[in-house]
């Protein structure tokens, strides 16, 4: 009797074939992500700050106006903290000491939005016993001080602070080949002092390093010189950065970090640049970043702050659930 012949089976038809593979290709995938996403959270996890903010309530000029007081009783604001929110001070480093550039950056991560707010450097601060233009602060206690002093005037913690030295944006922006950028008027200054000789011509053109510091640099351009110069130095980063994230300049990217290593000091982590970095990926700068100066005008030899103008800016940048009162900043108005 002669064996039944085997069943044969049948291939399955050539689109199910296809969409498994798909499924595999897409499932593979999405592994991928998952894991690397996973990753990214384990080695760059979200900074830890502290939840809650004291802030000492504004102190007393005495009777001269002379010196700062300190309440018998000092009372203090508690504040707490929107989760996501992160600050971070930039510090422009001068040729002859102290601070030429100071900003300081609010990150969003759960918005993805970003401020950065230009801090004049004849503004009145009181250190040391001593009242002072802002821009000094860092020759007496490096960027621990400068950052307390920020964070009291302001009413809001200072989580990192980011130097940067001028040679830093010549590098890089001879690294990348230039930054084009709409100089304005009246860029012809020169100061055998600080060995500093500025002629540039106005217009948009591509600037070089050693330009792009001299126009960063210049403040006779201005009527109202540091506050107009601030303008162009935040129109300048955002440019800079606008044109370094580029995919032209991927192959630059080992030589960036070089430049940055080299003339970047900061106390950041490197898992909390990361993870920025990972927050920040898909920001648009035109819409995402709103840049301002701190309000205020010249009185001379200062650069006085209006009260009521900086305590809105402040509860407009969104770092604490409630509204920051205005004792708790501390505006010096020698």
């Amino acid at each position: 009797m002669a064996k039944p012949r085997a069943k044969r089976l049948r291939k399955p038809p050539l689109y199910w074939r296809i969409l498994r593979s798909l499924y595999i290709v897409v499932f593979a995938f999405s592994l991928v992500i998952v894991v690397g996403y996973a990753a990214l959270h384990i080695l760059a996890p979200a900074p830890t700050v502290d939840k809650e903010v004291i802030l000492p309530n504004r102190e007393n000029l005495n009777a001269s106006g002379d010196t700062l007081q300190a309440s018998s009783s000092p009372k203090q604001t508690i504040l707490t903290r929107r989760d996501g929110v992160y600050t971070c001070l930039l510090i422009g480093h001068a040729d002859m000491g102290g601070t030429d550039t100071l900003m300081l950056g609010v990150f969003d991560t759960g918005a993805r939005t970003a401020s950065l707010i230009s801090i004049p450097r004849d503004t009145p601060v009181r250190t040391n016993g001593r009242t002072v233009k802002i821009n000094s602060v860092y020759s007496q206690g490096k960027a621990e001080l400068l950052a307390n002093t920020v964070s009291t005037m302001l009413g809001v913690p200072v989580d990192f602070y980011l130097e940067v030295d001028t040679k830093a944006f010549k590098a890089i922006v001879d690294e990348i080949g230039g930054v084009l950028f709409d100089v304005p008027p009246g860029m012809d200054y020169e100061d055998p002092y600080q060995n500093l000789y500025i002629h540039i011509s106005p217009g948009f053109q591509r600037l070089n390093g050693d330009n792009a510091v001299k126009v960063m640099r210049c403040r006779s351009a201005y009527a109202s010189q540091d506050i107009g110069r601030v303008q162009t130095q935040r129109k300048f980063l955002t440019a800079l950065v606008d044109q370094t994230i580029t995919l032209s300049n991927v192959p630059r990217v080992t030589n960036l970090i070089n430049i940055l290593s080299q003339y970047v000091v900061t106390d950041m982590r490197l898992s909390d640049m990361i993870h920025f970095a990972t927050q920040a990926i898909g920001m648009e700068l035109e819409t995402d970043l709103s840049s301002y100066t701190l309000p205020g005008k010249w009185i001379s030899p200062y650069y006085e702050l209006d009260d009521q103008q900086v305590l809105e800016l402040v509860n407009n940048l969104g770092v604490y659930e409630g509204e920051v009162p205005m004792a708790a900043l501390h505006i010096l108005h020698p």
